[in-house]
């Protein structure tokens, strides 16, 4: 339940981060998005071109067969009459006439009667069968010479009182128009303008701009307005479609400027174009009437010098072309459009991504986690192209391609963190068993490939809890003697750690613990001994507990010894224990044992006295050598952390006296000193003078047959007894 709320308010923290930037910076990958948009125009079927457009292309040729450009309105005159045999729907001009033919006779000559180019071209315009749409272009700055103030459109267009507030259309400053006498000839007019983004790229074409409080068409809506013969334009505005342009069966969809989207196609190079020195000659050798039958004619110039050129996202395109591939996608009706749903779609996207690629913080892996974020992406590539090319949708990718980084970075970054957080709970587990020092020690080695074990002088530390069994015996009850030895190797353990001491293992009721090793411990042999004091005097408190509970009381044996061992990872590969190992690890646990027979608490051996460097109370009680060694030591019986008491020094040195007469087999003196320490009212171990008394009275027979040793010998029955 905790993971599944970790994931879900993961989930919302990515979800509205993107959302809320986007909301604030919509264009801030822009670039991006542009890229994406690209690849969908070049991945994409481009066979949208239907013929209905024909371009009249006053080329290379045209211009070497006919003469320079520009050319006489004679010409363009003659132009027109040839086109209006082959049948069009409508003729329309990108060519913009703003100045009087200078090649014309009348320039020459006051006779009225001697031709005027510009009214022959003017008079073939307003003769011709087919409706001649002439181009003209607005300007940003004021025009000063003599023109029309506004172009005439034989048709009205209306702003709906819903969609008054939606648009805010562009609003010129004057325009280039025709000269009146071609102008005026005219069935109608549209401007050429084109409008760049700010890469200089055309986007998007405007479709109506507000000239002098009157809308006015781009040249190719109000070529497919005269082909519909349309009066009265509507532009509307509802949830689903936003603006659009309303007439007839056309609904034309526009932002809000009143731009259209270019929908670019490779194949407007497939827009069939006639040269118009083929047209003025009548030779029919690069078309037919049918190509021209109640299609759109384009007049306008691709020739070298003449020609203008438009940037686009996918190259250039000249002006003329342009303008025929917007009537084509007009008549197609094949827009590119931002549908009303777009938001609902990213967001429902955003969270869906975020959802599916953040799983794998807690149910998968790194791997797994790419893999998702790839799908995601080919999976969201594919929906957004297909919604592209089959309905000209054209949707924001910048969500889908944050979430995708920002969900795959977030969840690779929580999935090593969890990692983290489980080898750190783990390492704490493992830790609480071995100890941090010997957990670090192992995880070096296994990082450095190094298993062996290394030789180290420790302070080896063995305890045991005196008459377990009877104890388990006694409680009988598995809870409760859990909760008994628990609250003992507990208190015993912390104050091991807390000493620096590590922890090697649990036997049962026993405690194997060691010092300086795996890392260093200054004064280890004084901690070990200050451990083994301390955990004498906790069992005080734990037993009053123990009392309260009607528990048995906890009494300990320790033993305690130094000396070099072998530091290491020990067992096979399915099971392996750190420890120490060596004859010095088994003295200790000998030491421990011994202290049965002693009637000591705490037993030490020589080589911890030889190491340490504070005071505290202890007796000589032995010279012990193991069975099987060659070695032999003294050892000690500790009492407390401080300088004898004065009684505490004169039994301590008596006792002491005492064994240095049976080791010189100065029995006499020896025993009474001994019976003097057992008569004693405060005897410091009353057991260990009995020890001796009895040790003295066998050795007279000893030393008699020469088989006396004051060493002791231990051996498993020692031990035992």
């Amino acid at each position: 339940m905790k993971n599944i709320i970790k994931y879900l308010l993961s989930v919302l923290i990515i979800s509205m981060t993107i959302i809320a930037v986007n909301y604030k910076y919509p264009d801030h990958l822009k670039y991006i998005n542009d890229k994406v948009l690209n690849i969908f125009f070049k991945n994409r079927d481009s066979n949208i071109i239907q013929g209905n457009v024909v371009i009249i292309d006053i080329d290379d040729r045209s211009i070497n067969e006919v003469g320079q450009w520009p050319w006489s309105r004679n010409t363009m005159a003659d132009l027109i009459k040839k086109l209006n045999k082959l049948s069009p729907a409508v003729i329309g001009s990108t060519i913009i006439f703003s100045e009087a033919d200078r090649t014309s006779p009348s320039n020459f000559s006051n006779d009225p009667n001697v031709e005027n180019y510009d009214e022959i071209f003017g008079l073939a315009i307003e003769d011709s069968v087919v409706p001649v749409v002439l181009g003209y272009s607005f300007l940003d700055i004021e025009e000063t010479r003599e023109n029309h103030i506004v172009p005439y459109v034989p048709a009205v267009f209306k702003t709906k009182d819903r969609s008054k507030d939606k648009i805010s259309f562009y609003n010129p400053s004057s325009a280039l128009l025709n000269i009146p006498t071609i102008q005026d000839a005219s069935y109608s007019s549209g401007f050429l303008n084109s409008i760049t983004d700010e890469n200089g790229k055309v986007i998007y074409m405007p479709m109506l701009m507000q000239y002098k409080d009157q809308l006015l068409p781009s040249m190719a809506l109000e070529l497919v307005r005269t082909i519909y013969s349309s009066r009265k334009i509507y532009i509307d505005w509802n949830e689903k479609d936003k603006n659009f342009i309303e007439f007839e069966d056309m609904k034309i969809p526009i932002d809000n400027s009143a731009l259209l989207r270019v929908n670019y196609f490779e194949s407007y190079k497939k827009i069939k174009s006639v040269s118009a020195v083929d047209i003025l000659d009548g030779t029919f050798i690069n078309y037919n009437k049918n190509d021209f039958e109640n299609k759109i004619v384009l007049i306008g110039s691709n020739a070298s010098g003449i020609a203008l050129y438009t940037p686009t996202p996918f190259g250039q395109i000249s002006a003329l072309e342009l303008q025929a591939l917007v009537v084509e996608n007009i008549l197609s009706k094949r827009y590119l459009t931002i549908p009303y749903w777009e938001k609902t779609f990213q967001y429902a996207s955003t969270v869906l991504i975020s959802m599916v690629i953040l799983l794998s913080i807690f149910f998968g892996s790194v791997l797994l986690n790419i893999g998702i974020a790839i799908a995601s992406a080919i999976i969201f590539y594919f929906i957004l192209l297909n919604l592209f090319v089959d309905y000209g949708y054209i949707i924001n990718s910048t969500y889908i391609i944050e979430s995708i980084i920002i969900s795959l970075i977030v969840s690779i970054i929580g999935y090593f963190l969890k990692n983290r957080a489980d080898l750190l709970n783990v390492k704490g587990k493992f830790a609480s068993k071995v100890s941090k020092e010997v957990m670090d020690d192992i995880l070096n080695n296994n990082k450095n490939k190094d298993l062996s074990s290394k030789r180290k002088e420790v302070t080896i530390f063995f305890s045991d809890i005196k008459s377990f069994t009877k104890i388990t015996e006694q409680i009988n009850d598995p809870s409760k003697l859990t909760r008994y030895i628990n609250r003992y190797m507990d208190a015993m353990t912390k104050n091991i750690m807390y000493l620096n001491g590590t922890v090697d293992k649990f036997m049962g009721d026993a405690i194997m613990a060691y010092w300086n090793a795996p890392g260093d411990v200054e004064n280890h042999s004084d901690k070990a001994l200050c451990s083994a004091i301390e955990q004498v005097e906790l069992l005080e408190d734990l037993n009053k507990i123990n009392i309260a509970e009607r528990l048995p009381i906890i009494q300990i044996r320790i033993g305690l010894n130094a000396g070099e061992v072998f530091v290491g990872e020990v067992g096979g590969e399915l099971r392996s224990d750190y420890t120490i190992m060596g004859k010095n690890v088994n003295h200790t646990a000998v030491l421990e044992q011994a202290g049965k027979y002693y009637g000591a608490s705490i037993i030490m051996s020589q080589s911890v006295k030889e190491n340490l460097k504070d005071e505290y109370t202890y007796m000589l009680i032995d010279m012990m050598q193991v069975d099987g060694t060659s070695d032999a030591f003294n050892i000690y019986q500790v009492f407390a952390k401080e300088l004898p008491t004065k009684f505490a020094k004169e039994f301590i040195e008596e006792f002491e006296k005492a064994i240095m007469f049976y080791r010189d087999a100065n029995i006499d003196d020896a025993i009474l000193i001994f019976r003097n320490l057992h008569l004693s009212e405060n005897s410091m171990n009353k057991k260990l003078c009995e020890i001796y008394i009895k040790r003295c009275e066998a050795a007279y027979e000893k030393i008699k047959n020469g088989v006396f040793n004051p060493i002791q010998s231990i051996d498993k029955s020692f031990i035992s007894s």
